[in-house]
């Protein structure tokens, strides 16, 4: 597959005036790795929450600190720093899933320029600015070929960027509107027809798509009181079988769960994953944590150390899983700790093969960055 030329000259244009304007950030180089220490290629970060104004005009910072607006030029050291300090390698860069095209999102053209910056350090997911609005604004029967036309030269556009992954899309997404204004609840089918014909798109390029997805394996009622209310709804509806829905359609096309370990509806437990991963051999999950997840279902013990359920999930399928760690590298870097600590909770052989060789095989990574 090509891209049209109009949409790859559009991008690449947009790209060349952003980096233009932004400051080239230092070179720093990693520090020497401990013998015991796994280096960890980080399969999906976010350079910052959002964008401010004056990161897109190169300016030096944008609208307050604290995750509401960096710029970019102040947001790739800070980035590099976190992962000089946790053994991070290369940190694959993904815009949020927005629903709407909204004001200090971000994009192809913002993290090719962080990529062009740091070749060997960053490559860069697309698709949650451009293509999961489309996804989230048009209901499962109202594609029109019109639409799946537009979809299609999208998703080409960024394969054509050199995008590793398209990502991040939404099909069950919280919202944490009470800490983040404005921060929305999205929900879409994993069958939406945009979904099915992503993954034949991404099938084509070799390219996985990265799911947020809360696990809802019933109907039932919203299960966080602390999240409860406008905009998050009263109701979910069950979303397991849509998604092996999606899995079936085209088996090559990868599907990169995202989240793992990180669960907001207490239902995504290890028998849940695993039964989904025996049936569904393109189906691969990116590991996360957070305190502020479901404590059943992630994977640390108490008291350290992995739960011995986790650990043998992971031993059972040792080349589905990577490490995702959903640092934003404008916040405090706790998710970054964690995933550090996780890995090293790993017998060696396992944690080279979650820590960074799965990622070569399952995402489409540039040559630099391997």
């Amino acid at each position: 597959m090509t891209a049209a030329g109009p949409n790859r000259r559009r991008v690449l244009r947009t790209a060349v005036g952003v980096a233009s304007f932004i400051s080239a950030a230092p070179r720093i180089a990693l520090p020497a790795l401990a013998d015991a220490q796994t280096p960890i290629i980080d399969a999906h970060t976010h350079i910052v929450r959002r964008l401010g104004e004056a990161g897109a005009r190169g300016g030096r910072r944008g609208g307050g600190g604290g995750g509401s607006g960096e710029s970019l030029d102040v947001a790739v050291p800070a980035a590099l720093a976190v992962m000089n300090r946790f053994g991070v390698t290369t940190a694959i860069l993904a815009p949020h899933p927005s629903p709407t095209d909204r004001e200090g999102t971000y994009g192809v053209a913002e993290l090719q320029s962080v990529v062009h910056q740091q070749p060997d350090r960053f490559a860069f997911s697309a698709g949650g600015e451009s293509l999961n609005p489309l996804i989230q604004q048009t209901a499962s029967d109202s594609v029109t070929p019109e639409l799946l036309a537009r979809f299609t030269r999208e998703a080409q556009a960024i394969a054509a960027a050199g995008a590793a992954a398209f990502g991040e899309l939404a099909a069950e997404h919280f919202s944490f509107a009470r800490k983040y204004p404005n921060h929305p609840y999205e929900s879409a089918r994993p069958d939406h027809p945009l979904l099915l014909a992503l993954a034949d798109i991404a099938a084509g390029y070799g390219m996985p798509v990265e799911l947020h997805m809360e696990a809802v394996p019933r109907d039932m009622s919203f299960p966080d009181a602390e999240l409860a209310g406008s905009p998050n709804p009263a109701y979910l509806h069950e979303n397991i079988t849509a998604f092996g829905r999606l899995l079936d359609h085209n088996p090559r096309a990868r599907i990169v769960w995202v989240h793992a370990g990180w669960d907001l509806t207490g239902e995504r437990t290890v028998a849940l994953m695993r039964s989904l991963l025996g049936a569904h051999r393109n189906l691969f999950m990116s590991v996360k944590s957070d305190p502020a997840g479901t404590p059943a279902t992630a994977p640390f013990m108490p008291g350290g150390g992995l739960k011995p359920g986790w650990l043998a999930m992971l031993q059972a399928f040792p080349d589905r899983f990577v490490v995702g760690s959903d640092q934003f590298y404008d916040s405090p870097p706790i998710r970054s700790e964690r995933a550090r600590k996780f890995v090293d909770f790993l017998p060696p052989d396992l944690a080279r093969a979650i820590a960074h060789q799965n990622v070569r095989h399952i995402y489409r990574l540039p040559a630099a960055a391997h």
